[in-house]
């Protein structure tokens, strides 16, 4: 059975009462009769230029009832006859990013189609013959001929979102410098004319064919000037020049780039640089380093569940990885698995870890030198040390020191991870690479990319695992002391300055961040334990490198297990082989991204796991950058230790180019579109240099155009929009860590603007305020931003907080409204099927049974009535197989998400009075409080007669009715200053 809650379960928003109405069509979407309050289930829309519009609109899945009267339209435009569909189906419709599977994309509402390819279909990479022979013949012009001046007008002022690209605005115009307004709040990020940015969720190595493959030197297609590629928007048929709408320069067309070339035909291609794959001449060193750091301060089981889980991950790994093993407790041991090699001795080197050391220390106590180089003592291939390895593994024991009572055990976790640093760093300098440029600018690309021997650019590609389960007690990155009497960090000490430990540990690991990015390694956690283990101090030596963040509460549980066989899956180490092959690689290493822009655009930064790449722009200066900076700013460039398939950036771009007096676009930098390419430098496990490219024309809007003409073009993706500003909002809270409450009315100030900007509204009548379908959800989406765990300072860990940003900062669009905003299924006799059902408490019902999915958590909740029936064994009885059948069609819609959630999900099942029913009470919108159940008294004798308060919320938090009719009145005030 197809599990409807992966097609989209969410509402759209009335805000004139706050009420919302369920999608029963589960390959359409809701809108709302801003008027009426009733739902129409909206079609598959799709953007496809010239072709007719149509408009599809049902009642109530009624195809026979059609919109009118106060139900606002949506425009419908069929695509290409392969990528355009009316309805969505399990087997993979609009929205759909798992092809030929039962399985849809949960949350994209907008389930914009991604118009089928007109070009020919290719097998294999372009080889840059451009033999037509071998390459079938073009079924359409891919670009329509350029006229003057050098940006093309646009076709259409629509641009389709798909699976790697998504914006916040299909079309968007130029604007007039930001002003700075008085106020905390208002200046974290100034609010743009527009309220909500232009901006876009991008996949740097997103899913391709095989079709957009290039092994061809990708010096011809490079503009000498900017370092921007060739892309097809630039190049008129039938001509032999192309233009670089970066810098407006005019090129040679190289004589390889014919008119079946990848670059000609798609908008993303990937080049397969030439020359050899090792990239260090008279060695080994072919595939990344991975260090294991354990913690052997564990009980007995979760020690040995680590060890069984460690053991697994050899099979994983690539042969001629270099691996390397150290084990910290109350000391630092690290191991030399060449001595053990060679002569079966296991000899190991240890470091107290009480006192910080210095740059100079480390090599003494471990006796490196140039005779004695790391590599081939504490680093070696897999396939050399594998039986060393295992036997290490094998007899890891528990760190024998005795614990007094009252006293935490000790732990050196930042002596070790310095130590594994050092390692990185010393074996870079031993393979000659010390002091040599680590990422090339790709304007120079031709220069730095050509060949290993010639000095090509690489870093050392390595991964810091760190297996811990407690808090860092001794030495450098502590961040409590051993008496279990000083109480561990909480927000409300970082906001109140009352941390000693924290300023130290967080400045630590910051220089380790740095130490990391320069040698091109990142650092993975799995923290596993009930207590914090301080990955709040470490964050930024996590997210600053591209490393992972798991976290968990047991080794020994399921979670720990299976999200580590996902990590390796998802950084894709096995596919060395095919990328041999000129395959899809599903891991970049070293990488380093660079966008190019027309006049008209501005960057404005990055929000994601990314760092500025400062070596790249010592080399040549980057080009001009926005004064707003959000996020990682003031640059074009941005470097990266290791990427995988499902990193997703938002880039922030900023399109104040209008003179304040005049309104006219300050010199020339004005135009009809904007030109955007992405350039992603990576390696791939095996040492293959590859360059992506993605270019975009991005529709400008005309600048005199009211805000009805965006919401008649639908041009707000209100999934995308949401998933940007929360990761804006997070941004501001790590740069301002003391300033919640001001992050919050930031947050106010912009919903405000935006419903009073895009409403229609009688002022200081609330009544009257109607909102665009297109636009509706997205309050709905900030209520749920506002109360759920990025916004909590109480009632949540600092760790726990660290662990949820991370995710956020780095899962596609879907995944990230999913933490946003949870999904409700519900099942009953009637329906014994998924049901999408409001997230609010109506929904929850003593003879129903709910499967909530907020991403970090699944849980199945029985109803009062249910769980009755299941104590008394109906189920187990063959005339209630019925009831029995209810019981198992959420069961295997949970494993279903199970089987395809990283990292591991917290999964539960409870009744409704049960302990884990606080995970769904607490993120329903709470529209039936205690308050309302007689004056904050359970009202037993309701209960007693056959009422079911399983829909009762203990909170004092408002319900989104309260929140909405604060919105409107705050939006249609004259008199009120948002």
């Amino acid at each position: 059975m197809n599990n409807p809650s992966l097609y989209g379960s969410y509402y759209a928003q009335n805000p004139i009462d706050g009420s919302v109405a369920p999608n029963h069509n589960y390959s359409t979407y809701s809108t709302m009769n801003v008027e009426t309050g009733n739902a129409a289930c909206r079609s598959v829309r799709s953007h496809y230029p010239g072709a007719a519009e149509t408009t599809t609109a049902y009642y109530n899945n009624d195809p026979t009832f059609h919109t009118s009267g106060g139900y606002y339209l949506m425009q419908e435009r069929p695509s290409y006859n392969q990528g355009y569909a009316l309805n969505a189906n399990s087997a993979g419709g609009a929205g759909n990013h798992y092809p030929n599977s039962a399985l849809s994309s949960t949350t994209h509402y907008t389930a914009q189609t991604t118009p089928a390819s007109d070009h020919p279909t290719m097998q294999t990479a372009y080889d840059g013959s451009g033999n037509r022979a071998k390459v079938p013949a073009v079924m359409g012009s891919p670009e329509k001929s350029l006229e003057e001046p050098l940006q093309p007008p646009p076709e259409d002022p629509i641009v389709v979102n798909d699976e790697n690209l998504c914006w916040t605005w299909a079309t968007y115009p130029n604007t007039a410098p930001m002003k700075e307004k008085d106020g905390a709040a208002a200046n974290f990020i100034p609010l743009p004319e527009m309220v909500v940015p232009l901006a876009c969720m991008y996949k740097p190595l997103g899913v391709l064919s095989t079709k957009q493959l290039v092994r061809d030197s990708s010096a011809q297609g490079q503009c000498g000037d900017c370092g921007a590629f060739l892309s097809r928007h630039g190049c008129r048929p039938g001509e032999q020049q192309w233009v670089c709408f970066s810098c407006q320069r005019r090129h040679t067309l190289p004589p390889n780039y014919t008119e079946v070339h990848p670059a000609r035909l798609y908008d993303t291609v990937e080049y397969i640089l030439p020359g050899p794959r090792c990239v260090y001449e008279d060695t080994d060193l072919q595939y990344p380093v991975f260090l294991f750091l354990v913690d052997v301060c564990l009980h007995y089981e979760e020690l040995n569940a680590l060890k069984a889980n460690l053991l697994r991950c050899l099979e994983w790994l690539p042969s001629r990885s270099l691996i390397g093993i150290i084990y910290f407790g109350a000391r630092t041991t690290v191991w030399e698995l060449g001595n053990f090699t060679n002569d079966g001795i296991a000899k190991n080197y240890i470091i107290c870890g009480n006192v910080p050391y210095e740059d100079n220390e480390l090599p003494k106590q471990l006796q490196v030198s140039q005779r004695r180089p790391v590599q081939g003592r504490f680093l070696l291939p897999l396939e050399d040390c594998h039986f060393a390895l295992t036997t290490l593994i094998e007899e890891i024991q528990g760190d024998s020191e005795p614990l007094p009572s009252g006293r935490r055990p000790m732990r050196t976790t930042g002596t070790a991870v310095s130590v594994a640093v050092y390692l990185l760093e010393s074996l870079r300098q031993n393979s000659g690479l010390a002091g040599k440029s680590v990422q090339g600018t790709t304007a120079n690309l031709s220069k730095t990319t050509k060949m290993a021997g010639d000095g090509a650019p690489i870093k050392t590609a390595g991964k810091i695992l760190l297996f811990t389960s407690g808090p860092c007690t001794r030495g450098s990155g502590a961040i409590v002391g051993p008496e279990k009497a000083e109480m561990m960090r909480f927000h409300r000490d970082i906001i109140e300055d009352n941390t000693p430990y924290y300023a130290s540990s967080y400045a630590f690991y910051n220089k380790l961040a740095t130490r990391l990015s320069a040698v091109g390694a990142c650092l993975d956690v799995f923290s596993f334990s009930l207590d914090q283990t301080g990955v709040m101090e470490m964050r930024n030596c996590i997210n600053l490198t591209g490393g992972t963040l798991i976290c968990g509460d047991f080794f020994a549980h399921e979670q720990f297990s299976n999200s580590l066989k996902r990590y390796f899956d998802r950084c894709g180490l096995g596919a060395g082989r095919e990328d041999l092959e000129g395959s899809i690689a599903h891991c970049g290493l070293g990488v380093s991204i660079e966008t190019h822009t027309s006049a008209n655009t501005l960057v404005s930064g990055v929000l994601g796991p990314c760092n500025v790449d400062m070596a790249a722009n010592k080399a040549k200066p980057h080009r001009a950058t926005s004064p707003v900076q959000i996020g990682v700013g003031g640059t074009t460039r941005w470097c990266v230790s290791t990427l995988d398939q499902c990193v997703t950036f938002a880039f922030v771009f900023d399109t104040a180019i209008l003179n304040e007096t005049n309104g006219i676009p300050q010199g020339r930098r004005g135009g009809e579109t904007r030109f955007i390419q992405f350039v992603t430098t990576y390696t791939t496990v095996d040492g293959q240099r590859r360059v992506r490219v993605t270019s975009t024309l991005h529709p400008v809007a005309p600048q005199a155009s009211l805000p009805i003409y965006y919401t008649q073009l639908q041009a707000f993706d209100q999934t995308c929009a949401s998933t940007v500003i929360a990761r804006m909002l997070i941004s501001i809270l790590e740069k301002f860590p003391k300033k919640w409450d001001d992050t919050k009315r930031w947050l106010d100030t912009l919903l405000v603007k935006f419903v009073r900007r895009y409403g229609t509204y009688t002022p200081n009548l609330p009544d009257s305020l109607r909102l665009s379908p297109c636009l509706s959800l997205f309050p709905s989406f900030m209520f749920n931003l506002r109360r759920s765990e990025y916004m909590m300072v109480i009632n949540i860990s600092p760790d726990e907080t660290t662990f949820k940003r991370h995710w956020l900062m780095r899962e596609p669009v879907d995944n990230c409204v999913r933490m946003i905003q949870p999904t409700l299924d519900r099942y009953d006799l009637e329906a014994p099927h998924a049901t999408a059902v409001p997230l609010d408490s109506g929904s929850l019902r003593g003879d129903a049974i709910v499967l909530m999915d907020a991403f970090f958590n699944l849980h199945i909740m029985w109803g009062s009535t249910i769980f009755e029936w299941i104590q008394a064994g109906y189920h187990k009885i063959p005339d209630y197989a019925h009831f029995a059948g209810l019981l198992e069609v959420p069961e295997t819609d949970a494993q279903a998400l199970l089987a395809l959630r990283h990292p591991y999900p917290r999964f539960s099942r409870t009744d409704a009075n049960g302990s884990e029913a606080r995970h769904i009470k607490t993120r329903v919108n709470p529209s039936v409080t205690y308050s309302q159940a007689g004056g904050g008294s359970f009202n037993r004798s309701a209960a007693s007669a056959g009422d079911d308060c399983a829909n009762l919320i203990y909170t004092d938090e408002a319900s989104i009715e309260k929140f909405m009719s604060s919105l409107k009145q705050m939006a249609v005030s004259a008199e009120t200053k948002p």
